[in-house]
């Protein structure tokens, strides 16, 4: 729990520090990535975020915790102190960077999926692989069954 947790104030500020400058690294190599393009970034490139998950780890590590708010509650402990409200202020900022910067992947996915508009329902007679037979299909074929479906959609990119 964080509240047995027993971290000095250096301690926090060098691994919150690790952590941020690690990802802002991470968001431009991943910016860089996406422009080249979005339809390889999702498959081949996303690993990035890997590596922003293995820097959360080490910092849940570093804190001797294992939940996001359990490591709040230690740093609450320290944010009267202007070193650790600094790197609070620049870890929340970054998590905001990275939404946005996903936020905008998939906005793009859907634009070059979609020729630039987003559907808000699907026509009984759009295309798709039935992922049993391989077969072409259409979504009525499915719906004029009679039974209660099951679909699962999965977009493929590349």
């Amino acid at each position: 729990m964080a509240e047995d947790v027993t971290v000095s104030e250096e301690t926090l500020t060098s691994s919150l520090s690790l952590l941020v400058n690690l990802g802002k690294v991470l968001l431009e190599k991943a910016k860089q990535e996406a422009a080249e393009s979005l339809e390889r970034f999702v498959p081949y490139k996303i690993t990035t975020l890997y590596g922003l998950m293995t820097a959360g780890a080490q910092l849940f590590k570093s804190l001797g915790v294992k939940k996001k708010s359990e490591a709040e509650a230690v740093w609450q402990k320290f944010y009267h102190r202007a070193a650790v409200r600094e790197q609070v202020d620049e870890l929340l900022q970054l998590e905001s960077d990275w939404d946005s910067f996903l936020v905008s992947v998939d906005e793009g996915l859907q634009t070059e999926l979609s020729g630039g508009t987003i559907a808000e329902s699907l026509s009984p007679e759009t295309p798709f692989t039935d992922g049993r037979s391989g077969k072409s299909v259409t979504l009525g074929q499915y719906l004029d069954q009679g039974q209660k479906l099951l679909l699962v959609l999965i977009r493929h990119f590349g």
